[in-house]
């Protein structure tokens, strides 16, 4: 959905402008969150046949007063364009620009045994110094396959510092060499 990204980058721009960047994230999702969760405010915004003028009106009634005027605005403006199926991507398109602005990166930890928060601070240590990664948000995952070490992913990264990684890697040197 490409439009929906162009909605979310003109308002990532916005909020920057703002200094908004977190507000229009909430904002956002609570905004998904009604979609997904009451069916009247979808039949409102779906209605082809109610004047955009009596649309407004009524998706105002559902919206919470803490949402920001920028986010009504831009709801407003995907109806009277006729382009409020729009509406539940652009999130998930501003999460996105969200994370990469502030250096939000999700990090697949794959380890042996469990790890505690003083390892997974030496590793936030380490993507800091060696990927500029500022934010990681781990998701730990034990898997007793690799023996031990340790397997990085994200951002289409894969950093595989694990004995099963080093001794697969040897076992394919030695049948490159043998032929």
């Amino acid at each position: 959905m490409l439009p929906a990204k162009r909605y979310a980058e003109g308002l990532l721009k916005l909020a920057q402008e703002e200094g908004k960047l977190e507000k229009f994230y909430e904002d956002l999702f609570k905004i998904y969150d009604l979609f997904k969760t009451n069916k009247q405010f979808v039949d409102v915004l779906f209605d082809l046949e109610m004047k955009v003028s009596d649309k407004k009106e009524k998706i105002k009634q559902f919206l919470d007063e803490s949402i920001d005027r920028y986010i009504v605005n831009l709801i407003y403006l995907l109806i009277d364009k006729r382009r409020e199926i729009l509406l539940p991507y652009i999130p998930f398109y501003y999460k996105e620009m969200y994370d990469k602005a502030i250096g939000n990166v999700d990090v697949e930890v794959i380890v042996a045994e469990e790890v505690d928060e003083d390892v997974l601070r030496k590793i936030s240590n380490w993507l800091l110094k060696r990927y500029d990664v500022k934010n990681p948000r781990f998701k730990v995952k034990v898997d007793r396959s690799i023996i031990g070490g340790i397997k990085l992913l994200f951002n289409n990264i894969e950093v595989d510092a694990t004995i099963k990684g080093a001794l697969d890697s040897i076992k394919k040197e030695l049948i490159q060499n043998a032929i």
